[in-house]
């Protein structure tokens, strides 16, 4: 049993004795978020409720029903967030931070001190209008929402982070990072080239030709039942500007002991450091337009990074190392993120020329290769994918051959990963050669598992595999306590 969580009057006491130079918050059993943490959640909900109501006509004509509805749902909202603030207690153990939530489905969480990668003291939009933080916990094996409690005022946010990073790597290593001078800028992306390569992305220019041809259409052959579709393109359009340009604004790559570490937001400030002994693999993306310039996006899959689904995430996305640059800045941060790492050392194999009877134009830019690190598979024409696996994070290697391939002679080789953008896969190959692919992948997994060392064994979940086709366990993660 752990011992019991020490009250208000002895919480600053016993700190001091254990650790002088940090104060602690009020630790005691129970202790709830910010008051304001409702209205900080759920203001978005009012205002959906109040432009709907808006655009109601029969209520815009009668203003006391349309009030009374707007003070209803304010009121009911209120009640519902009142009630989610006071049955979400945390408190501080002897070994982990706990969280009780919800007041229909009790939910707990115990976050071990452990576990926690890094943390973060993020202020979104809202919060930070009422001088309030929330802390994002990067947890080994969890997702993104598994490590977020919010809100508190911004001071005590500050204070428990790090009191939680004491816990977690000790005094001494606290102490160091808070005598280290403020991290100087190994690169900024400008806004500018965050918005032309927003603009010039598939995506964007797909929805805004379509979204031309339907006004037009409209306007001149009276297709009016057009305009109904123009409400999914016009968020094609305008989706992935706030997402890219107001989401990435002010991105900066700066170089601290404990990784890489990344800011970006205009209303949003998020922060978010990326110790290299977490990655799991990488992913280069190359739009077509973008290579033709000479741009590509670089994310990560890191430990405790990938989304949720059950929430609304999505499973595969990572991390952002860099939104856009240009194939030095690429190379760059590739060498800093994983040491020594040079593509273009990395002798690529093409597809056979008969795979071009199933892929006729792609055929020619499917390849991989490998060094003593990583291994490396390129796929794509419209969009190219460069995926990065490290050899030690391969958590299984599996063959599928289906039946056109089957009369080729070739066979797609599958390096799973756990879950995020990395989807290491040679297409197409040879059937002999992908036959020596799985075993030599095996055997370079577990070579680099017996020699990595790693200060913790993280269970991840490895992407499901196909239902077809057969696999090698000699990569899987039940023998490899780093697969992190």
């Amino acid at each position: 049993m752990t011992e019991p969580t020490p009250g208000p009057s002895d919480a600053g006491q016993q700190t001091a004795q254990q650790t002088p130079p940090v104060q602690s918050p009020v630790e005691q059993a129970g202790a709830r978020l910010h008051p304001l943490t409702p209205f900080v959640k759920g203001w978005g909900y009012f205002v959906v409720a109040a432009i709907a109501m808006v655009n109601n006509e029969s209520l815009r004509s009668n203003l006391t029903l349309a009030g009374l509805g707007l003070i209803a749902v304010l009121v009911g909202g209120i009640l519902l967030g009142a009630l989610s603030w006071w049955f979400t207690k945390w408190q501080l153990t002897d070994d982990a931070i706990r969280v009780d939530s919800g007041f229909l489905f009790r939910r707990t969480r115990i976050i071990r001190f452990d576990r926690i990668q890094a943390i973060d003291v993020a202020q979104p939009f809202v919060a930070r209008l009422f001088g309030m933080a929330e802390l994002r916990m990067d947890v080994a094996g969890g997702g993104k929402s598994d490590g977020k409690l919010s809100y508190f005022n911004y001071d005590e946010a500050v204070k428990l982070r790090t009191i939680l990073l004491v816990r977690a790597k000790g005094e001494q290593a606290v102490e160091h990072a808070a005598q280290q001078p403020a991290p100087e800028p190994i690169l900024v992306v400008a806004t500018t080239r965050l918005l032309g390569a927003t603009l010039l992305s598939s995506t964007v220019l797909a929805s805004a030709g379509a979204l031309i041809w339907l006004i037009a259409a409209a306007t001149v052959l009276e297709f009016h039942i057009g305009l109904f579709a123009a409400v999914p393109l016009l968020l094609g359009v305008v989706q992935p500007i706030w997402k890219q340009v107001v989401g990435n604004h002010g991105f900066t790559l700066s170089e601290t002991d404990h990784g890489l570490r990344t800011k970006r937001g205009l209303f949003d400030v998020q922060r978010q450091t990326v110790p290299p002994g977490r990655v799991q693999g990488l992913l280069i993306t190359e739009p077509i337009i973008w290579r033709l310039i000479g741009w590509a996006r670089v994310e990560l899959d890191i430990a405790g990074v990938a989304g949720n689904p059950s929430e609304g995430e999505d499973d595969r996305e990572g991390a952002q190392l860099l939104p856009v640059g240009d194939r030095g800045e690429v190379a760059f941060v590739l060498a800093r993120i994983l040491q020594g790492l040079d593509l273009s050392r990395i002798e690529m194999h093409r597809a056979p020329e008969r795979a071009k009877r199933l892929r006729p134009i792609g055929w020619r830019y499917l390849s991989y290769g490998h060094d003593e690190q990583v291994l490396v598979t390129t796929r794509g024409w419209v969009s190219r994918r460069t995926s990065i696996v490290l050899h030690h994070k391969t958590q299984s290697v599996r063959l599928e051959q289906g039946p056109l391939q089957r009369r080729l002679g070739l066979a797609n080789v599958h390096v799973d990963t756990p879950l995020g953008p990395t989807d290491a896969i040679a297409l197409h190959r040879d059937q002999f050669e992908a036959a020596q692919l799985l075993e030599a992948q095996s055997v370079r997994a577990r070579e680099a598992r017996r020699t990595a060392a790693s200060p913790a064994a993280v269970h991840t979940q490895p992407n499901p595999p196909s239902p077809e086709g057969s696999s090698s366990s000699a990569a899987s993660p039940a023998d490899d306590s780093s697969a992190t």
